[in-house]
């Protein structure tokens, strides 16, 4: 009888070991698929918190990392209120459990929140009705950025086996952080290379417009270079003949003031062709 009891205690733990197993390559698995299918980190962390509130039956589950100004910051969460999302935030200290896991790297579970030493994040009043909590620190390539906390309002939640659980899950968080931080660089240089490429290309543009305007200035220049010495050639022949005409003709005659005439406009014509045949010249140069 009693050999019979050990067996189904045995069968019992291996069960749930077994159970255990399988919820954590489905966790890591669906983790890891949250990264491939979102490209900002914010979806991934909110679809992370949402899927470990699932898995385990939480009440809260956060995820806290630490920002620019060296505070640890709620990014995404489920069960907190909005006070304790405002107020939890701070610089990660001792005298809190928050602060104790992101300083000194252990993974703290207490399962009767009534008998704590010290804040879980602020202070003792900002609680949510929580009554045992698990802490783990979230690590990337070594370097601890955040903490994962998991609550709920039941004492003695959380078993002794939880801990290697929430240290894997904590670990792939750190890894999809990264990854989706990779992520986010790469798009952002490639938002930056595209907004290049188009200044680029931009400008180009500018200068063959400029270019091809400036061979169609070129272009008509040197064919109002054409035109006009072609002009004077004729206008200094008409002339010629015109004051040869006007020396040979007598004062008395009534034509002579209209030959004057002609061989006026002649020279002013002629002046106006020089002219195009300067600016011909100067704009080619």
């Amino acid at each position: 009888m009693i050999e019979d009891n050990h067996t189904t205690k045995n069968e019992a733990l291996i069960s749930r070991q077994l159970k255990e197993a399988e919820q954590k390559i489905t966790i890591l698995y669906e983790i890891t698929k949250f990264v491939s299918s979102f490209l900002q980190l914010q979806h991934v962390l909110d679809a992370i918190v949402d899927l470990l509130i699932r898995e385990f039956s939480l009440d809260v589950c956060s995820i806290r990392l630490l920002d620019s100004n060296g505070n640890l910051r709620i990014k995404s969460h489920k069960g907190l209120s909005e006070t304790f999302i405002e107020q939890s935030i701070r610089k990660p200290t001792i005298d809190s459990y928050s602060g104790d896991c992101f300083l000194t790297g252990r993974i703290a579970i207490v399962n009767d929140a009534d008998q704590i030493d010290k804040p879980i994040s602020t202070n003792l009043m900002v609680s949510e009705n929580i009554k045992s909590f698990a802490l783990c620190p979230i690590k990337v390539e070594g370097e601890i950025i955040g903490v994962l906390g998991t609550a709920s309002k039941k004492k003695n939640y959380f078993h002794e086996r939880f801990n290697d659980m929430i240290y894997v899950v904590a670990s792939q968080i750190g890894m999809a952080i990264r990854i989706s931080q990779l992520y986010e660089e790469i798009y952002s240089m490639s938002q930056d290379l595209e907004i290049k490429v188009k200044e680029r290309t931009a400008e180009l543009e500018k200068r063959t417009q400029q270019l091809i305007v400036a061979e169609k200035r070129a272009a008509l220049g040197e064919m109002s270079s054409l035109v006009a010495h072609e002009f004077r050639n004729s206008l200094m022949i008409v002339g010629g003949f015109t004051r040869r005409l006007y020396e040979k003709t007598i004062d008395d005659d009534p034509n002579k003031k209209s030959i004057k005439i002609i061989i006026d406009e002649v020279r002013v014509l002629e002046e106006k062709v020089s002219k195009i045949i300067k600016l011909a010249k100067s704009g080619n140069a």
